[in-house]
C-alpha cells in the first residue's frame, strides 16, 4: 500500500461495520463502539455485508464478524468472501472475527482474519484489540498474523505437553 492509499485508509479507521446474526448482539457491539468515538453500521446478513462493503461510497475502516447464532464457520464464510472480493477497496478490509472456537484462531489467522477475539470477552479487549487493528501499518499486517500463529502454536504444544504429563500422573 502506498503512502497515499495509507493515509487514506488512515482517515476512515473509524468506520467500522459490524455483521451479527444476532441482533441484539449486534446492537450491543454498534453501542460499544460508538461510546468509543467509532461510526458503526450494522448488519445481520453476509451477503448484504459484501454488498454494502463492494458499494459503500466511503472506505469502510474495519468489518468485525460476530455470528452469535451461526458461530465460527459463517464467520470464516464472511471472511473467505472479503479475502477472495475482486475490488481492493473489501479484499484489503481490516477483518475482527469474533469466535466461540480457541482452537479455530489459527485457521482464521490463515484465512485472513486480521484479529481474534475469544467469546465471553471484556469490551475492554474487544475495543483494544479494535484499536490495535485498526492502527497497525499496512505493511505489518502479515508479520502480526505470522507472530501470532507462531504463539498459539506454542501455546497448544505446552497444553498438549502438560495434559500429557497429568494423564501420565
Amino acid at each position: 500500500m502506498s503512502p497515499a492509499e495509507e493515509a487514506e485508509r488512515r482517515l476512515h479507521a473509524n468506520r467500522v461495520l459490524v455483521v451479527d446474526d444476532n441482533e441484539d448482539a449486534g446492537v450491543l457491539l454498534s453501542k460499544l463502539f460508538r461510546r468509543d468515538g467509532y461510526e458503526v453500521g450494522v448488519l445481520g446478513d453476509h451477503q448484504a455485508a459484501i454488498e454494502i462493503l463492494s458499494n459503500e461510497a466511503h472506505p469502510i475502516g474495519a468489518v468485525v464478524v460476530s455470528f452469535t447464532t451461526l458461530g465460527t464457520g459463517a464467520c470464516l464464510r464472511l471472511l473467505d468472501m472479503i479475502r477472495n472480493n475482486g475490488d481492493p477497496k473489501v479484499n484489503q478490509l481490516r477483518v475482527l472475527l469474533v469466535s466461540e472456537q480457541p482452537r479455530q484462531q489459527i485457521f482464521c489467522l490463515q484465512a485472513g482474519a486480521d484479529a481474534i477475539v475469544l467469546r465471553p470477552y471484556h469490551s475492554d479487549q474487544i475495543l483494544a484489540v479494535l484499536r490495535d487493528m485498526v492502527d497497525r501499518p499496512d505493511a505489518e499486517r502479515i508479520a502480526y498474523r505470522r507472530a501470532t500463529i507462531a504463539r498459539l502454536k506454542e501455546s497448544m504444544i505446552r497444553d498438549t505437553e502438560t495434559e500429557s504429563a497429568a494423564s501420565q500422573a
